[in-house]
């Protein structure tokens, strides 16, 4: 893998949440994730050859279980994604994640495009001058060949801190995925000190 491909998709350990917001993701202390890697030139092919990932996408969405620092899972409830311990019978109703690249955004800093029920529907911000996260019945391969604007809403910045995860609105940036709203209450955007580090487990 060239050095280029290996730096576009390092993230900022954790601890350093201001480079996130700034943008730089390419820091000595950067840490690769290799499933990011492997996203990425699933559907762009190395940077050399991203001028010619336009026509279509030849993959499909990576899955993933996620999970935040005290375990709950998500699941769905009144459409909304809610963190929720999800032992014993609870288990079935857990939410995988699915993600595919926005091909518009830079890709150093991990774009993605964020979904569930195996990429048929989108998590958005919202396209008001304030964040409203929801839930459309949009495909993520079809935000994926859309154009940036259609795209921006449902993307976040995915940063990598050697084992866990954070995601930054693309759309309203220095505002974060967060659980830590209270107990069944739904996924929020908060900044900095309310983003929650989430594990994530490849299906």
């Amino acid at each position: 893998m060239s050095h280029a491909s290996r730096a576009a998709l390092r993230g900022t350990p954790r601890g350093h949440r201001s480079q996130v917001m700034l943008g730089s993701g390419d820091t000595p202390e950067g840490v690769i994730d290799p499933d990011m890697v492997a996203l990425f030139e699933d559907f762009l092919g190395t940077e050399v050859s991203v001028a010619f990932a336009g026509a279509r996408p030849v993959a499909q969405p990576y899955h993933y279980v996620l999970r935040d620092t005290e375990q709950q899972g998500l699941c769905l409830r009144d459409g909304h994604l809610v963190a929720t311990s999800l032992q014993g019978a609870n288990a079935a109703m857990e939410e995988p994640i699915s993600v595919v690249p926005n091909r518009h955004l830079e890709r150093r800093r991990c774009p993605l495009i964020v979904g569930i029920r195996g990429g048929t529907r989108a998590l958005s911000c919202g396209t008001g001058p304030e964040p409203r996260l929801s839930l459309e019945d949009v495909g993520l391969l079809e935000l994926f060949s859309g154009d940036k604007d259609r795209a921006t809403p449902f993307t976040f910045y995915k940063t990598f801190g050697g084992s866990t995860h954070t995601f930054e609105a693309a759309a309203f940036p220095g505002l974060f995925l967060s659980t830590a709203t209270g107990p069944g209450e739904a996924l929020a955007l908060a900044p900095p000190p309310g983003a929650t580090a989430f594990y994530l487990r490849r299906k």
